[in-house]
């Protein structure tokens, strides 16, 4: 009766070892004789290629007497392969550089050329007009040019107003209405200020 278990455990340790190998020949059946020895099965080997380092399982012999087993070495432990010299390292690529491009303009925000545009000086003659009481016909532009002021007060600061500190660039219209002189100053997008000094 001793020999049934370790028909079993034997059994067990070759299903055990053919884990993961292709199907091998059917398991021994137990033999009518119990001192009779059991055939060595040795696994076939399999076709597919492993990625992996596997133990190659060595023919194992059965039988119904005792055996001492041999014991896998502990200290040894299967290495993955060494990274093959042709494998292949991530190329950089360069990255597009984004390019600034030209930001058109709109009609109400006309590059600053030198000459007041006609609409802002028909606006600015009509204002002078009335606040004279002339006939916008008879004000005389003595002055008309293109400037940069200094902030957001185009040059003309209000008490108690705070005014963004950057280059504005816009108009300077001076006008002479009877014995009267206007000083207009103008940003590049048509608002005006009369600038009483």
């Amino acid at each position: 009766m001793r020999s049934a278990p370790m028909i079993l455990l034997a059994l067990l340790a070759l299903s055990l070892s053919a884990c993961g190998s292709a199907p091998q020949a059917a398991a021994p059946t137990e033999s009518a004789s119990p001192g009779a020895e059991v055939a060595t099965v040795a696994p076939a080997a399999t076709s597919a290629p492993t990625t992996a380092p596997t133990e190659t399982a060595a023919p194992l012999s059965l039988s119904a007497t005792p055996q001492e087993t041999a014991m896998p070495d502990d200290t040894e432990t299967p290495q993955p392969p060494a990274a093959s010299p042709t494998s292949q390292q991530p190329i950089r690529t360069a990255r597009p550089v984004p390019t600034v491009a030209q930001v058109p303009q709109s009609a109400s925000a006309a590059p600053v050329v030198g000459e007041v545009p006609s609409d802002l000086l028909a606006k600015i003659l009509a204002d002078a007009a009335q606040l004279s009481g002339v006939d916008a016909a008879a004000i005389i532009v003595q002055k008309a040019e293109a400037v940069e002021w200094s902030d957001s007060s185009l040059g003309c600061p209000q008490p108690g107003m705070a005014y963004m500190q950057v280059i504005t660039p816009g108009y300077q219209v001076v006008l002479a209405a009877g014995a009267a002189t206007y000083d207009y100053h103008a940003n590049a997008r048509g608002r005006f200020v009369l600038c009483k000094k």
